[in-house]
């Protein structure tokens, strides 16, 4: 009896993820090796989801609105990794959901990655609107992007590609701005300059 209710219940997760819809996701179509300021990408991440209301003049702005207002479609993958043959700059995943859902029918497909763990903490980023749009399944909703699908929204090719044989690269564009800690000698014009003002006074 135990067996048996191992073995349905396993049958009825089977058919919830067989039933879900999937969007896979991967610049092996296009070849463009996805760089930050002309280096492949290591690790970072990269997702497939949907958002709106974000000004993309702004890349700083956009950070903050995409990690406000960004949706992800099921699990992101990362550049690099095992599932992109270890290759720098590339990536390839499957995300699985409900397409029909009221956070995604009808909507957008973005396509979104970085050089950080998430949308926050990246100091690069590019986003892709694919074009695409989420749907309920009839049967199953199945979609495939890709960097060269639909119009950029952050970055744009340029640059020289490291992997040899590829289409070319594409740059992910920084985003907000690092202020450095001050350095020993800035700290010490500043203290000479203090301590001038109080011999004055």
């Amino acid at each position: 009896m135990k067996t048996f209710f191992t073995a349905t219940i396993a049958s009825v997760l089977l058919a919830g993820i067989a039933a879900a819809g999937t969007v896979n996701f991967s610049n092996f179509g296009s070849t463009w090796e996805i760089q930050a300021s002309g280096t492949p990408i290591s690790g970072g991440f990269v997702a497939v989801g949907t958002g709106s209301g974000v000004d993309f003049s702004d890349p700083a702005a956009a950070q903050t609105a995409l990690a406000a207002n960004f949706t992800q479609f099921g699990a992101a993958s990362d550049f690099g990794g095992a599932a992109a043959f270890n290759l720098n700059g590339f990536f390839s995943g499957v995300a699985s959901g409900d397409g029909g859902s009221a956070d995604f029918s009808g909507k957008p497909i973005w396509l979104v990655g970085g050089d950080g763990t998430g949308i926050a903490d990246s100091a690069h980023l590019f986003v892709i609107d694919t074009g695409a749009t989420f749907e309920a399944d009839a049967p199953l909703f199945a979609a495939s992007v890709d960097v060269n699908s639909g119009t950029p929204a952050l970055g744009a090719a340029g640059g020289t590609a490291v992997a040899a044989g590829v289409a070319g690269a594409f740059q992910a564009v920084p985003v907000g701005v690092v202020i450095p800690e001050p350095g020993v000698s800035v700290l010490a014009l500043f203290a000479a300059g203090f301590l001038a003002l109080r011999r004055r006074r």
